[in-house]
């Protein structure tokens, strides 16, 4: 009897040690899956996050990309000159390198690559930016220095020139990018069909149509509309 007993137990023991291993290995397996969870959740956040900075460092792109342009075209009706005029600027790079009509870069960065950078740095912020609405000072700012883009011009085929526009439009395009020192960057591109908005000016000499004399100003017999000076204000 005592040797059936002592069996008994051991047999018990050996049970007991395999549930017990047998739940570690359950809560293990449910540890490391939670943490494969909220891994692959982080990533997803960090995603969205990357995508929509690089859509904003696109849309501000095309943004300035807008603005150069029309500054470019001064008082033209179409595009020609300043397609003509960025001939240099043609993009030679893999991938767009031999497009018809060509890419040009619209607003070259001093960066590598030609990109231009979106950093923000607590340098560059004001005191109250680095501070919260009761004046307490952050003890730590983030810096943004993974945040770029470029801008490029294209003709839109109105013909069978590209440097020769006969519609007044063009296509701007600008890719927004977030470097990750992890991984492959984050991309968006966007672009836009710009349409000439001048309009032809013709100007009489001097201010004659409205009533002005030779010497191009009100005071003359001719005056139409006389200026009341019964008010006059002079600056300090």
């Amino acid at each position: 009897m005592p040797s059936q007993n002592k069996a008994r137990n051991r047999a018990n023991r050996g049970f007991t040690l395999l549930v017990a291993l047998g739940v570690v290995m359950v809560v293990t397996m449910a540890v490391m899956l939670s943490y494969r969870v909220v891994g692959r959740e982080a990533d997803t956040q960090a995603d969205t996050r990357r995508q929509k900075e690089a859509f904003f460092a696109a849309e501000a792109g095309l943004a300035e990309g807008r603005e150069a342009i029309r500054l470019r075209l001064r008082n033209d009706q179409t595009y020609s000159r300043v397609l003509t005029d960025l001939n240099a600027a043609v993009v030679a790079e893999l991938g767009i390198a031999g497009a018809v009509p060509a890419w040009r870069e619209l607003l070259p960065g001093a960066g590598a690559g030609n990109w231009n950078y979106l950093s923000l740095s607590p340098a560059s912020l004001q005191p109250t930016e680095k501070a919260s609405g009761g004046g307490e000072p952050y003890v730590d700012y983030p810096e943004q220095n993974n945040v770029r883009y470029r801008v490029f011009v294209r003709d839109d085929v109105d013909d069978a020139s590209e440097t020769t526009d006969a519609n007044g439009q063009v296509w701007i395009a600008a890719v927004g990018e977030v470097v990750n020192a992890q991984g492959r960057p984050t991309r968006a591109i966007v672009q836009a069909l710009v349409s000439n908005q001048n309009a032809p000016v013709a100007n009489s000499p001097g201010c004659a149509s409205r009533g002005c004399g030779p010497d191009n100003t009100f005071n003359n017999t001719q005056d139409q509309s006389a200026p009341d000076t019964s008010v006059v204000r002079t600056l300090p």
